[in-house]
């Protein structure tokens, strides 16, 4: 994009406003994009307000909106870019409206992993699907999420398996429910844990091995590798902590092929 390149989005996402199709939540937060852009060399973030105001708006007023948001010699989209009110707007009435401004446009092209394109609808179905390994193949990293640490119930704890529960964003996608073996950072490096997703809440309990510390009302993040199981129901304490020691167990054995 040249030598000094910069992003603009809009906050929130526009389907989450413009409710069109079906709304699955997000891959990535308001965030997690920040940190994302700025770790590989973005040095410019304008956000920008999405809301009724904006999703009516002409697509002929388009590029000029965008030609006063900042000093750029042009833009770059993706070939399925639409925009304006009903997305009537295509890449080809941007270049044009664009170029009568004296900025340049420039459309990439579909991005494929063997022949699927890389789109976020794709990667959002595997993940509803638990496939790990194809999400993280589409996306180039594995799939993570980024939660503030809140207080939980202490049965981990009691268990002898204290847990960090994350508290994520509600339009944050999460893999269905279950355990998984996940890497865990609290600001020092990954770790290897284990987690426990329960999506209807929102909330990822992980627990890393010989990890102590006080971390209420900090951010961590955890990145997804394999799903271990499904949610279990058991009849006692003992049968719980079993359980747990065991997905533990599989979790440091799947972990050893990422070092």
């Amino acid at each position: 994009a040249g030598e000094d390149p910069g992003m603009v989005f809009f906050e929130p996402a526009p389907r989450q406003v413009t409710g069109r199709g079906v709304w699955r939540g997000r891959l990535t937060t308001a965030g997690e994009r920040y940190e994302m852009l700025r770790c590989n060399g973005i040095s410019s973030i304008i956000t920008l307000p999405f809301d009724k105001v904006t999703a009516g708006m002409p697509h002929g007023e388009f590029p000029g909106f965008l030609a006063e948001i900042g000093p750029f010699d042009g833009f770059v989209v993706g070939y399925d870019f639409r925009y304006g009110h009903r997305a009537l707007g295509t890449t080809e009435t941007l270049k044009e409206g664009l170029g009568h401004l004296g900025l340049g446009l420039r459309v990439v092209e579909p991005f494929t992993v063997g022949s699927i394109p890389v789109k976020s609808g794709r990667i959002r179905e595997l993940l509803e699907q638990g496939d790990l390994r194809g999400s993280s193949e589409l996306l180039g990293r594995l799939y993570g999420a980024t939660g503030v640490v809140s207080r939980g119930r202490g049965l981990g704890r009691k268990l002898g398996f204290p847990t960090l529960n994350l508290r994520v964003p509600g339009s944050k996608l999460l893999p269905p429910a279950g355990s998984y073996a996940v890497f865990a950072d609290m600001g020092s490096g990954p770790l290897g844990a284990v987690a426990f997703v329960v999506p209807e809440k929102h909330l990822v309990e992980v627990h890393v091995p010989g990890f102590s510390g006080d971390m209420y009302g900090t951010a961590a993040k955890v990145e997804f590798v394999s799903f271990l199981r499904k949610p279990t129901s058991f009849g006692t304490a003992e049968e719980l902590a079993k359980q747990i020691k065991n997905d533990m167990e599989i979790s440091m054995e799947v972990l050893k092929e990422w070092h």
